[in-house]
C-alpha cells in the first residue's frame, strides 16, 4: 500500500445526555458526584489524500481546547497501511499502559505522554483502522486478525437503582431480549434486595454484574454483603469491590465467598498485578485497539475470560469496541455496549439491532458506520477544522 497522508481533520466537541430515568433512581442521585454523560467527547473525521475518510472518538473529559496542541500537528501525517510513519515529536513520551510487554520489547514508536494524549492516540487508532478497512474493502475486525464471533454478547446497563426501579428496568431489558444486567453500587445499598428484585422479574437465570467501583472499601464492610449474594446461585458477579492496591482484600474475599470477583484492568500494569496476585475470577479489559488486544491475549493465555470495557461512548467509540471484542477469543463475557439505548443519540447512522442479548457486527468496510451529520450538528458545542 503506497504512502498516503492526512490532509484535514474535522473535530466536533459534543455533549449527549442520557435519557431521563435510565441511569440512576432519583433517590440515589449521581454515582460519581457529577453528570458523567455531560462530559465533553470529541468526534474526529480525517480526510486522506486518497479521498477516503476515517472516524475516531476520544474518551470522556477531553475538550477540543485541551486537544488542540496535538490536533494541529496531525494534518500532513503520513501513513502506510494502518500505521503512521512519522508523528510530531510532541507525541513521544512515557507510555500510559506500560507493563510486562514493554519490559521485554522495545518501546512503541509512538506512545502517550499524558492522559489527554492517550485518549487522542486511541482515537487515531480508530481513524487509521477505519480508513484502512475502507481502502482495502474489509472490516476493522478483519484487520485485527478476523472475527471469532459475528455477534457480541451484550448486557443491559443501569446506575444505582432502587429495587422497585430495578423491576421496571429488568422488565424493559427482558422485552428487548437481554438476559443480564450490569449495575452500579455503593456500600450501604440494599444489594440483596436489589438482586432479588432483578431475579423476580428476570428469572433465576438472569445474570447480574454489580460494579461498586472500589466503593465496598474492605472485607470487614462487605463480606456480609458478598455472603448474602451466594443464595442467588450462579450468574451473580461483583466487579471491582475493593481498591486495586489492596490485593489482600480480594484474596480474603475469594477465600471466604463463592461469588466470582471481576478485575477491571485499566491498563497492562493493572492486568499484570491481578494475574500475579491471583485475585480475580474474570476480567474487564479496556483501552485502545492495541492495548485491549494485548490484554485479551494475556487473559486467554492465563486461562481466564473477559469482556470489552465500555464507558458508554458514542457510536464511533462503541463500534470500535464491538470490533475489538469480536476479534478477541477470550472476550466471551457480555460487554455493556448500551449507548444506543441510554443516550439520546449515538451520532452515527446505524440501527443498533440488539437481538437476544447480542449485537451483530456491521458488514460495511472499516468501522461500518457513518456520522449522522444532523445529529452531530445538534449536539456540537465547539468545532474546529485543521488543514495542511
Amino acid at each position: 500500500m503506497e504512502q498516503v497522508r492526512i490532509e484535514q481533520i474535522d473535530v466536533w466537541q459534543v455533549e449527549v445526555s442520557c435519557r431521563p430515568g435510565c441511569v440512576n433512581s432519583e433517590e440515589y442521585g449521581s454515582f460519581i458526584g457529577h453528570d458523567w454523560d455531560r462530559m465533553p467527547i470529541c468526534i474526529l473525521e480525517a480526510r486522506f489524500s486518497d479521498g477516503l475518510t476515517g472516524l475516531g472518538e476520544t474518551g470522556r473529559g477531553a475538550s477540543l481546547a485541551d486537544l488542540a496542541p496535538w490536533l494541529s500537528g496531525l494534518p500532513g501525517l503520513a501513513t502506510r497501511g494502518w500505521s503512521p510513519t512519522v508523528l510530531p515529536q510532541s507525541w513521544r513520551g512515557l507510555s500510559m499502559h506500560s507493563g510486562a510487554i514493554e519490559e521485554v520489547h522495545p518501546v512503541p514508536l509512538w506512545t502517550a505522554a499524558s492522559p489527554l494524549l492517550h485518549t487522542l492516540q486511541a482515537a487515531l487508532e480508530m481513524i487509521l483502522l477505519d480508513w484502512a478497512g475502507k481502502r482495502m474493502g474489509c472490516r476493522v475486525v478483519d484487520l485485527l486478525g478476523g472475527a471469532y464471533r459475528e455477534t457480541v454478547a451484550v448486557d443491559y446497563w443501569c446506575g444505582r437503582k432502587t429495587p422497585a426501579d430495578l423491576r421496571e428496568t429488568v422488565s424493559q431489558a427482558r422485552e428487548l431480549g437481554f438476559t443480564g444486567l450490569k449495575m452500579k453500587s455503593r456500600y450501604g445499598d440494599p444489594v440483596a434486595e436489589q438482586v432479588a428484585a432483578i431475579r423476580e422479574v428476570g428469572g433465576p437465570s438472569f445474570s447480574v454484574t454489580i460494579d461498586p467501583m472500589y466503593q465496598w472499601f474492605s472485607p470487614s464492610e462487605s463480606l456480609g454483603v458478598l455472603k448474602s449474594l451466594e443464595s442467588f446461585g450462579s450468574g451473580v458477579r461483583v466487579e471491582d469491590p475493593f481498591p486495586e492496591d489492596r490485593p489482600e482484600f480480594w484474596r480474603r474475599a475469594r477465600e471466604t465467598v463463592a461469588v466470582p470477583l471481576v478485575w477491571h484492568a485499566r491498563g497492562m500494569a493493572s492486568l499484570r498485578r491481578a494475574l500475579q496476585e491471583n485475585v480475580a475470577d474474570a476480567f474487564n479489559c479496556s483501552g485502545g485497539f492495541a492495548e485491549f488486544q494485548t490484554a485479551a491475549h494475556a487473559v486467554e493465555v492465563a486461562g481466564y475470560s473477559c469482556w470489552r470495557g465500555s464507558s458508554l461512548e458514542l457510536g464511533v467509540g462503541q463500534m470500535a469496541g464491538l470490533h475489538a471484542a469480536a476479534a478477541a477469543r477470550s472476550c466471551v463475557m457480555p460487554s455493556d455496549f448500551q449507548s444506543a439505548l441510554l443516550r439520546e443519540h449515538t451520532l452515527v447512522e446505524w440501527d443498533w439491532p440488539y437481538h437476544s442479548g447480542h449485537l451483530p457486527l456491521p458488514q460495511s468496510p472499516g468501522l461500518g458506520v457513518t456520522l449522522d451529520r444532523a445529529a452531530v450538528a445538534h449536539y456540537t458545542v465547539a468545532t474546529q477544522c485543521y488543514r495542511e
